[in-house]
């Protein structure tokens, strides 16, 4: 890195921090913030502002890209930390009751406004998909709410996508470089389709990440696209079914071990997907081409079946000068 660039690196850096801060000292004068986080947040800007300089003295490259993307992310985070504790945006979408008091006073717009809510769930906003799914079954009964989910989560998936595939590329490759990336792309390569859908399908994956690391393999939008017809309507119905049983499980005691044991599971099946997808790949396309077939093969005998009665029909039932003789 040329001189310019190092100091433009560290003013970046020290910028970030100070907006962090100010956010941060702002938040805990307004509110009461716990011990423990007020000491970890201050905490956090020495390894930075070290790094920072240490990656300036002796020409890191790599370590000022981090340490510039730490500290602005640092910076975003304490500002959007001030904002949800001002406007206690966390509160108003922490429960079913709640989402449901906010729908409900919107009359005939609710199902707008809830598909608006599943779409910013996926992208902008941090609330689990399992609350808002809830919160829409008790209001608008299970299919409304899986229509409604369906549209929202399917187009803020997209968009999330998108992101990935416009601005996390470039992300990756200005922090880990093009070789990390081509070696990223050939680990992914084949594995990615099969091992993703299984993650969507899995509720307790983070659906925003997901998308956008779907948006950094050679994955195309159409693809994408399909196995959110495939995965997002399961796992919409998988979380409408299913729910209620898994939210009685306490996250104390014996509900430990069946967390552990759950989150285990579906870890299992995703290690199993990534290590088998080529074969599951090859035997689902198979399925489906034989699926395709059948289904070609009996348009096609429908279709010969018709002609052939058409052609056996008598030639005079067609002919209108001997029906109007006959007729005569």
């Amino acid at each position: 890195m040329s001189k310019k660039t190092r100091v433009i690196g560290i003013i970046i850096i020290i910028s970030a921090l100070i907006v962090y801060n100010i956010a941060f000292l702002y938040t805990i004068r307004l509110f009461d913030v716990n011990f423990y986080i007020k000491i970890f947040a201050f905490a956090l800007n020495i390894p930075i502002l070290f790094l920072g300089l240490i990656s300036v003295i002796y020409n890191y490259k790599l370590l000022m890209r981090w340490m510039m993307c730490i500290s602005v992310l640092l910076m975003l985070c304490g500002i959007i930390y001030f904002i949800i504790t001002k406007y206690n945006l966390i509160s108003k979408f922490n429960s079913t009751q709640k989402i449901q008091a906010l729908l409900s006073k919107y009359g005939a717009f609710a199902g707008l406004i809830y598909i608006v809510i599943q779409f910013l769930q996926v992208t902008f906003i941090p609330v689990p998909t399992a609350i808002t799914t809830m919160a829409g079954v008790a209001l608008f009964g299970v299919w409304k709410t899986f229509l409604y989910s369906c549209i929202g989560i399917i187009a803020g998936s997209l968009l999330a996508f998108y992101l990935g595939k416009k601005y996390g590329i470039k992300l990756f490759v200005w922090l880990m470089g093009d070789k990390m990336y081509q070696k990223y792309q050939h680990l992914s390569k084949g594995r990615d389709k099969i091992v993703l859908t299984m993650m969507f399908i899995f509720p307790l994956f983070p659906d925003d990440l997901l998308c956008i690391a779907a948006g950094l393999t050679n994955m195309t939008y159409f693809q994408f696209f399909i196995i959110m017809l495939i995965s997002r309507p399961l796992n919409i119905l998988a979380m409408e079914g299913a729910f209620k049983g898994i939210s009685s499980i306490p996250l104390t005691g014996y509900g430990i071990p069946i967390w552990i044991a759950l989150i285990s599971l579906c870890l299992i099946v995703v290690i199993i997907a990534f290590k088998y997808s080529h074969a599951i790949e090859d035997k689902l396309l198979n399925m489906f081409e034989k699926i395709s077939n059948k289904l070609t093969s009996k348009f096609l005998k429908k279709k010969e079946n018709k002609k052939n009665i058409q052609s056996d029909l008598p030639k005079s039932f067609y002919d209108k000068k001997r029906l109007n003789d006959d007729i005569k």
